[in-house]
Formats: structure tokens, sequence, C-alpha cells
């Protein structure tokens, strides 16, 4: 995605700036000036635009030049050009409201968790499902794709690989391993887990150019990802997008889709794995 004077703004990198600045909350010391940084920004995300890259290395008591070198290290050209990504990250937080303002929330998120359980069980059981394990089983290397906040239910699937013998490896927009990915050819496959497709449309472009085999694993239904993806697995069919812009979108799906989609993929790849051994 670009903005008007042909600067990226959200790549594999910048996807989440929110992601990367809370990892250097939760890793760094406190009195690390990357620490001292990330948490200002984390305070003031709202009021970030109007406040001047002077402002935040006085208020942080660290020079223009350790804030420049801040702002590089997550991926950024500029402060001008971190600061045109401040409304998604904005946009991305009012999402968690919206999720959890109900008056009858334990109801509300109970019905949707049950009907999302359902919808996701059904797609499973259609053909589509099974070209994927097809796909993931038969490849060379594997590399899952993902943003770093729906990482952890994809390194749990990691670990469960390893009982059946399948080793595959995880790249986020906050670890990038560009060496990894374009190290791959046409006996890899690529897997980008994105149920919005925000991600997908992130990292869309240099996707595109790798050569190995691509798999996007979605919700969103619309057609310029059939130019990257040389198969699209949708994990439902109840809700479905359709847009190849960002947008703040958070639902059950969000939270726990994903966790549940790869439980059923990780049996379908023992079921598969122990037929192997019997035969």
């Amino acid at each position: 995605m670009e903005d008007e004077h042909n600067n990226k703004i959200i790549t594999l990198q910048t996807f989440n700036l929110l992601s990367s600045l809370l990892s250097i909350l939760n890793t760094n010391d406190e009195l690390d000036t990357d620490f001292v940084i990330a948490k200002y920004f984390l305070n003031n995300l709202n009021h970030l635009k109007d406040i001047s890259i002077y402002k935040v290395a006085d208020e942080c008591f660290v020079s223009r030049s350790s804030v420049q070198r801040f702002i590089k290290n997550i991926g950024y050209e500029s402060y001008t050009q971190l600061k045109k990504g401040i409304d998604v990250v904005i946009s991305h937080e009012s999402s968690f409201i919206n999720y959890t303002d109900h008056s009858s929330y334990r109801e509300y998120l109970t019905d949707s968790i049950s009907k999302m359980c359902q919808d996701i069980s059904e797609t499973c059981s259609m053909k589509g499902f099974s070209r994927l394990v097809d796909m993931f089983m038969d490849a060379r290397n594997v590399v899952l794709v993902t943003a770093e906040d729906s990482s952890f239910p994809c390194k749990i699937f990691q670990q469960q690989l390893i009982s059946i013998g399948k080793l595959i490896r995880i790249t986020t927009n906050a670890t990038t391993n560009r060496q990894l990915l374009e190290s791959l050819d046409e006996n890899d496959l690529i897997v980008v887990s994105s149920i919005t497709g925000n991600f997908a449309i992130a990292i869309d472009e240099e996707i595109r150019k790798l050569p190995a085999r691509k798999c996007l694993i979605t919700l969103n239904r619309s057609g310029a990802f059939e130019n990257t993806y040389q198969f699209i697995y949708y994990i439902g069919n109840k809700i479905q997008y359709s847009i190849f812009e960002h947008a703040s979108i958070r639902n059950v799906y969000n939270n726990y889709g994903l966790s549940l989609f790869l439980d059923f993929f990780y049996h379908e790849c023992f079921m598969r794995y122990n037929r192997q051994l019997n035969q």
C-alpha cells in the first residue's frame, strides 16, 4: 500500500507498528533508549501526529538522531512517514473497543464462537481443505508467514508438527527473515495466514515476486489475491470480506478462528502421517 507520494506506508516490516513497539517494551530494559522512545510513542499514539520529532527527543531526554535511528530500526524511512501510518494503528485499536462493546457480551461472544466453530468445521470438510493439506505435506520446505499478533497459534502448530516429523518455519512482520523467503523455490511452499486480509494486503508486493508456491489462508475474497497466490483457502463461509485496502475488522474469527483451524489442520496431517506409517 502506498501514499500519494509513492512512499510505502505498510510493508512486511511496518505492517503492525503496534506490535513492534510492544515487542520493544516487552524485551528491552527500562533504561534503554529504544524502550523510552517506544513507551513514549505508545502513550501518545492519539496525539503523535501533532507532536514534532524535536518534542519527542526533548520529552524522552534523547537526541533527535536517536529518535531517527529508532524509527529506521522499526521499518520507517522518516518520522513523517511513521506519522502517516498512525491512523492505521488508531483504527486498529478502535476495533478492539467495537468488538467488546456489547451490553450482553457473554451471550454475544458464546453465540458467535459457536457459529464460528460450526462454520470452520463445515468448511474443513470440503475438497479445498484436502488440497491444502496435500500441498502442505508434499512441499520440501514450508514457511508460514503471519502477523506478529497472530503468531501464537502458528507457533503451537509448529510444535505440534514436530510430533509427525514435519518441520516448518515461521516469519512475522516483527521477525522478518527475507533471506529465508528469497531462498525458496518452486518445490517449497509459502503459507500466508491473514484472516481479514489486511496482512496479506500489506505484504502483497513482496510475496508476489517470490518464486516459491504460495497459498493464502483468509476470509477475504478480494480477487486481487488471485494474482499472487496459486491457492486460496477460505476458512469459513458465514463471514466474507471483499476489499483490497486496509480495514480494521475484529470479530471472533480474529481471536479464535486461526487456532481452531490449525487444530483441524494438524489433525488431518496427523491422520495422513499415521496412514503412511501403516502402509
